[in-house]
């Protein structure tokens, strides 16, 4: 039986009850009059009179409403849209009185329906103003003052009219109570009975369906007591059980990694909530974030399900690192976490991280074999300990990201600790970039220049453009200070942007004065994008200088992560004819197809390998190889960091006349460059 079938056979029932003790009633009475429909009528009469009051005071309040909102200048169309529903309200109800009820609701009717014409002709003037909300006002005070004092002579005359039928039923029933009497007895007891079915057959199983379904959304499991039948309440516990299962669903979502299903960073705060909830004073806890820096480079060159098989892969190697359980998170992309809790048993220490991340390295250390292929990771931790590393989660996991990130740029396999410092580090850098905008606002960065020199010729052949910072009390701030949080955020842009225009202006103005020269700038691997086009466009259509004139330095190691997209954008930078210099060949991730895939025009030697050519034969054969490979590529050769005489004639020797460096003369502002260079030469003329 169907819970319908069940809820109609218990209104039947109840009704046929009432009919019963009706019929047993009515022949007592001697009279087909009843008292009932009389009251229910007046009281239904009621009830709709004090609707349609209500309603028509939310009329004026919502008159008044859009008033208030066309004077302060405010959207009144919600306003004015509620207006007319509760006006259409009234009208509806008072299609149930009739004409019968007299002429108060003949008139009442005539005035509702001349206030809804009014209402609408005001409304489609156009858009409300102060002096068409007040008519508004007006129009609605003066139909709730004409119906109220209607409404209210209803209000009174039906409630004389029930007043004055009940008291005629009453008289007449007097002699009849013990009948009455008996037979509503026998009514209650046969709808007491109908009652008790009901709750065992109704209530109490949709008791367990609304319980059920409570707790699956609180994410608990649903009442035992739930079961399948064949009616409406077996649908929604059947309902129930799929929304259990997608519940369930979307809490892996939130709380678990999608790609490996590792504990997410949601699922870390949770933890910790959890943590600070049980113990918020006693224990300590601590946390350590491992990033392994060669996921980037998976995903490029082995795509995302391998990078992610091996982070899944990593992550199973870290559980069970401590004779306590811990639990393992995915943070970012690239960092896992290790949470260490001993409850308020034992504090975790520093020398407990350092023993637990070693082992962690050992774990991970050993190459993962994923699908067929080996690979090995290159691993940094940060760690902390709550509290005395931080005050709360979020610190606490920033703290852990900052100290991690400083052991990055350490050797491999560095753990480094976070400190409570990590928010004042965090708010000084923010303010220096605050100041760094205002800067750029207040043309505060400006191009110092290094020339290049031909030292066979003795002639200035070119200049590197160097960021300097010019306080306005005159002292001049190296990029050392400031490149890094420039290089953070994206104000890099516009400070590229900004002194790249300044440079071109300047070589455009060297030309004018005899010094055809090129400027080479450094290009940022933040800028690696299709912005350097724009920002280098601007600068030479600003600067009025062809785009020869100019040269992008980009490192080696801004290139590595995304080849495709990196050799794109360099391409498009050179189609439109800026060229490009490989800067500190030598050094770091030194690669000799970086030569034929990019359209490179000249390499820059690092210092490093200068310095390492006065000691090293090999170092000088690679220099002297490296001159004679570049000849015969057509791309010109520089060395950087020439610093003596001896350095700049070793050079020539191995065929590199093209030099650069404190021997000649450190950066130099624009308006000194000429004449420096003026004097160079001569010099060298005269030698």
């Amino acid at each position: 039986m169907t819970v319908r079938t069940k809820f109609i056979a218990v209104i039947v029932l109840v009704n046929l009850a009432i009919v019963v003790a009706g019929m047993l009633i009515l022949p007592s009475l001697g009279s087909d009059r009843s008292v009932e429909p009389e009251l229910r009528g007046r009281a239904n009469r009621i009830a709709m009179t004090v609707v349609m009051d209500n309603a028509l005071v939310e009329v004026h309040a919502q008159a008044e409403r859009a008033r208030r909102l066309a004077i302060e200048g405010g959207d009144p169309s919600a306003t004015l849209l509620r207006l007319e529903q509760e006006l259409d309200g009234v009208r509806g109800q008072l299609r149930f009185f009739t004409d019968a009820d007299g002429e108060a609701i003949a008139n009442l009717r005539r005035d509702l329906d001349d206030a809804a014409l009014n209402v609408r002709a005001l409304l489609l003037q156009g858009p409300l103003t102060p002096e068409s909300a007040e008519q508004l006002v007006g129009l609605t005070f003066a139909l709730q003052y004409r119906a109220s004092r209607t409404l209210a002579a209803l209000v009174d005359e039906n409630n004389n009219g029930a007043l004055a039928a009940a008291l005629d039923g009453f008289a007449r029933l007097r002699g009849q109570i013990g009948i009455a009497l008996a037979s509503v007895g026998g009514a209650l007891l046969l709808t007491l009975g109908l009652s008790v079915w009901a709750y065992r057959r109704l209530i109490r199983p949709l008791g367990a369906v609304t319980g059920s379904l409570n707790a699956v959304l609180t994410g608990h499991q649903p009442s035992r007591m739930l079961q399948e039948t064949g009616d409406e309440f077996g649908d929604i516990v059947r309902a129930i059980h799929k929304l259990q299962a997608q519940a369930e669903h979307i809490r892996r979502i939130a709380y678990e990694d999608p790609g490996t299903g590792i504990a997410n960073r949601n699922s870390l705060d949770a933890e910790l909530r959890e943590v600070r909830r049980l113990r918020p004073i006693d224990g300590t806890h601590g946390l350590i974030l491992i990033g392994i820096e060669t996921y980037d480079t998976l995903r490029s060159g082995f795509g995302f399900r391998i990078a992610e098989a091996v982070m899944r892969a990593a992550a199973q190697r870290l559980y069970a690192l401590d004779p306590m359980p811990v639990s393992v998170f995915r943070i970012e992309p690239q960092v896992l976490g290790v949470l260490v809790d001993r409850g308020i048993a034992e504090a975790v220490t520093r020398a407990d991280l350092k023993r637990i991340t070693a082992e962690a390295f050992s774990r991970l250390g050993t190459p993962l074999e994923v699908e067929g292929q080996r690979f090995i990771l290159s691993l940094a931790a940060g760690a902390a300990i709550y509290p005395d590393d931080a005050r709360d989660a979020e610190e606490y996991v920033n703290v852990s990201l900052e100290a991690m990130r400083h052991a990055q740029t350490q050797e491999p396999g560095s753990l480094h600790f976070g400190e409570r410092g990590h928010t004042h580090r965090l708010r000084k850098h923010l303010a220096l970039a605050e100041q760094i905008r205002l800067g750029l606002r207040e043309g505060q960065f400006v191009p110092f220049f290094q020339p290049v020199i031909d030292a066979a010729r003795g002639k200035v052949v070119g200049a590197e453009m160097l960021v300097r910072w010019r306080q306005p009390d005159g002292r001049v701030v190296l990029p050392g200070e400031f490149m890094l949080i420039a290089e953070s955020s994206e104000v890099i842009r516009e400070m590229t942007r900004n002194v790249l225009v300044q440079a071109c202006r300047a070589v455009r103005g060297w030309s004018e004065r005899g010094f055809n020269l090129t400027v080479s700038f450094n290009l940022s691997a933040k800028l690696l994008s299709p912005h350097i086009l724009h920002i280098c466009r601007e600068a030479l259509t600003e600067a009025g200088l062809d785009p020869s004139h100019l040269i992008a330095e980009i490192t080696e190691t801004a290139l590595i992560g995304n080849l495709d997209q990196c050799a794109e954008i360099l391409d498009a930078l050179r189609d439109s004819g800026v060229r490009l210099c490989l800067d500190d060949f030598g050094t770091g991730y030194s690669s000799l197809s970086h030569l034929y895939r990019f359209r490179i025009d000249r390499i820059k030697i690092d210092p490093v390998v200068v310095r390492a050519a006065a000691q090293n034969t090999r170092a000088a054969e690679i220099i002297r190889s490296m001159s004679e490979l570049a000849a015969r590529l057509g791309i010109s050769l520089v060395v950087e960091g020439v610093e003596t005489e001896e350095d700049a004639r070793r050079l020539r020797d191995l065929g590199c006349s093209v030099q650069q460096g404190f021997l000649y003369t450190r950066a130099i502002p624009e308006d000194q460059f000429v004449e420096w260079a003026r004097t160079f030469e001569a010099r060298a003329a005269a030698a």
